[in-house]
């Protein structure tokens, strides 16, 4: 990269080629490597090693536990019949050239609980392919992730079996057929006494059945990887859903050895554990199923020995009350729950005796966050909350460096550099050809200072997106390899790879559509979003979603959401403008319908969407009633014109949610 230009980060040094499960269980962070310097050696993790507790009964899951169940739970899958080497392999993407690979999914549908552990690396250990989902989708939400993942097991908790139900119930004739052939677990999230010993004798529906001892004599099960170590950046590890600006969510496919980097890079630069070295204590109540979760907790405890207290859901005084009784050091929070720590009235009792001595810093990141909430959580707290950035497609990108007062104010509206082995630039914002769209081109550079499209590349990018319809491609497993090997030929042709190819350039970056611009010191600072989503604490909302739903009531002729930003909260929320049916009727549009009429139709578009979406994409930001919503000649909504509140904007407003306490559940 010529001087001057916007380029930040390097090429990363090795990390092994190897099944996810397989790399957190090695203790890779032993051993002074490429990724792990001297300094950040850690101690053998014993087999006794605490690693998962449950925060409210104190049932503890330890390290060498984790191994085994996981072990048992992916022999379990296997003896289903489930073949990791029955794989669909999708057409070679900038971030994959051997050409990504999906082995038959396994779907996962938890809150943060024990079983998470075991059921997840037991996935991982046996070749299959996980796909994550949340406990909040509704069954239309699940239902698209069925249509598309086709999942070959489902594990889901007892809360969410009627939405999956009626997700299945939900799908066209032939994939109800196949669905009743798959097999599906419950997990008990908030009674199961895991690892505690259950009934010796478990339901076949219930996950403890995976565990179970294989019958004599034992079939035939292999447990190794799966697949060679050499095709660990090419095979599918997890499925993350990340939503689109199209509407419906996509699947993000990560890779074994991205999941397995993202570990490597995190640690090399975990400047907060030499601050204080010593044994970390960590909080579970980022979900799981989250990359920020995933990566930054749950995949990283393994490989550290850490202790994590998990909790399913997010309630502020629970976890304030966490945090001083089992002396967490190291503190994961949304920017919602650094805005309760800076301003919620209950934090102050914690605050004067001492509840956060134990906490070298916090992390924070998916949404921004105003430096004053950062100095007064360090005013009342006495850490600093470091500010992090990194998407579903990308894992863990860059952080803040610096513990102390003094970096924290020499950041100041900046995030931070990039991790090891992750490298940054800033795309030109004008001039031909930016993006390099052949092999052989280069993505142009802007130069320091100067805003642009931030750019990502690394070994913890996507492998690619679910391409639609790809399992209606997919062939029996009991086709001859040559006969499987034209149907794989022929479903690469036939595959839609567009969003792929639009989210990668020729010479490996991805395209995050966020704005941003990076100093001569390498520090990144986001500036705005190219994107349309509306990022809700760290959930990402589509637009067009909320107004596909909105526009499939009779009562509305049109429909146009865009994110609010509240202040007080570090978050964004959905508001729609809504055009009514009946406003074409009345004489001088939505200014002359009764104000009761009007009301009553926020109300019905408030249970509809509530209905139909998981909360967080609910209307909180308010419901504007307006005689139009303003297009383009190709029809595109102008959010911009919404969001800028002029006359286009101003109509009959509607508050249908209360202004929620800080201290409520998120």
């Amino acid at each position: 990269m010529a001087p001057g230009q916007a380029y930040t980060g390097g090429p990363p040094g090795h990390v092994p080629l190897d099944n996810a499960f397989s790399f957190a269980f090695s203790q890779p962070l032993q051993a002074a490597n490429d990724y792990t310097p001297r300094e950040l050696m850690l101690p053998r993790i014993e087999d006794e090693r605490p690693i998962f507790i449950d925060n409210k009964t104190d049932r503890t899951l330890r390290f060498g536990q984790i191994g085994k169940d996981a072990r048992a739970v992916a022999a379990g899958l296997l003896r289903l019949g489930l073949d990791p080497n029955d794989t669909v392999k999708l057409p070679p993407t900038a971030s994959c050239p051997a050409g990504p690979e999906i082995a038959p999914v396994v779907l996962i549908q938890l809150p943060n609980c024990l079983p998470y552990a075991p059921i997840l690396f037991g996935v991982l250990a046996s070749g299959l392919t996980a796909t994550l989902v949340s406990p909040a989708l509704t069954s239309d939400e699940i239902a698209w992730i069925l249509q598309n993942a086709r999942p070959r097991a489902i594990i889901t908790a007892t809360a969410c079996l009627p939405a999956m139900q009626g997700a299945i119930a939900k799908q066209a004739d032939a994939a109800r057929t196949f669905f009743s052939t798959v097999p599906l677990f419950t997990v008990d999230a908030a009674g199961d006494p895991y690892p505690q010993p259950a009934s010796p004798t478990p339901l076949p529906s219930d996950w403890r059945a995976l565990l179970a001892p294989e019958p004599k004599p034992k079939p035939t099960v292999n447990l190794s990887p799966g697949f060679p170590a050499s095709r660990a950046a090419s095979r599918t590890a997890v499925i993350l859903w990340s939503s689109g600006t199209s509407g419906r969510s996509k699947g993000v496919l990560l890779s074994h050895h991205a999941l397995n980097f993202t570990i490597a890079s995190m640690w090399h630069d975990a400047d907060f554990y030499l601050a204080r070295p010593q044994r970390q204590v960590w909080l579970g109540y980022v979900p799981f199923y989250h990359v920020f979760g995933l990566c930054n907790v749950f995949l990283l405890a393994v490989a550290t020995g850490t202790a994590v207290y998990t909790m399913p859901s997010f309630h502020l005084e629970t976890v304030l009350q966490a945090v001083r009784d089992r002396g967490v050091t190291y503190f994961h929070m949304a920017p919602p729950v650094a805005v309760m720590l800076a301003k919620a009235a209950v934090v102050e009792p914690y605050a004067r005796s001492g509840g956060f001595k134990t906490v070298t810093a916090g992390v924070t990141g998916g949404a921004p966050l105003g430096h004053e909430v950062i100095e007064e959580v360090y005013k009342r707290c006495g850490f600093r909350v470091r500010m992090g950035y990194g998407l579903s497609e990308t894992c863990a990108t860059a952080l803040q460096g610096g513990c102390g007062e003094k970096e924290m104010r020499a950041h100041a509206g900046d995030t931070g550099v990039p991790h090891w082995g992750v490298e940054l630039l800033i795309a030109a914002n004008s001039g031909e050809g930016v993006y390099a769209t052949k092999p052989g081109e280069k993505t142009k550079a802007a130069a320091w200072d100067e805003e642009g499209e931030v750019l990502i590349r690394a070994p913890g990018l996507l492998l690619a997106y679910l391409p639609i319809g790809v399992f209606s491609f997919s062939s029996s497993s009991s086709s001859s390899s040559s006969s499987k090997q034209q149907q794989q030929q022929q479903q690469q042709q036939q595959l839609d790879m567009s969003v792929t190819q639009e989210a990668l350039t020729a010479d490996g970056w991805f395209r995050t559509g966020d704005v941003g611009a990076l100093s001569p010191a390498g520090r990144l600072r986001i500036t705005d979003r190219l994107k349309e989503l509306i990022k809700v604490r760290a959930y990402q909302v589509a637009p067009a979603e909320l107004e596909a739903v909105l526009c499939s009531s009779e009562a509305v002729a049109d429909a146009g959401v865009i994110g609010i930003y509240d202040k007080s909260e570090a978050t964004e929320y959905p508001r729609a403008f809504v055009v009514p049916r009946a406003a074409g009727t009345v004489t001088g549009g939505v200014a002359k319908m009764s104000r009761a009429e009007l009301e009553g139709l926020a109300q019905q578009l408030k249970v509809l969407v509530e209905t139909r979406t998981a909360k967080y994409k609910w209307l909180v930001g308010g419901i504007v009633f307006v005689d139009q919503i303003p297009k383009s000649p190709s029809g595109k909504i102008l959010r911009r014109l919404l969001k800028d509140g002029g006359e286009v904007a101003r109509g009959v407003e509607f508050k249908v949610y209360t202004k929620k306490r800080r201290d409520a559940k998120l």
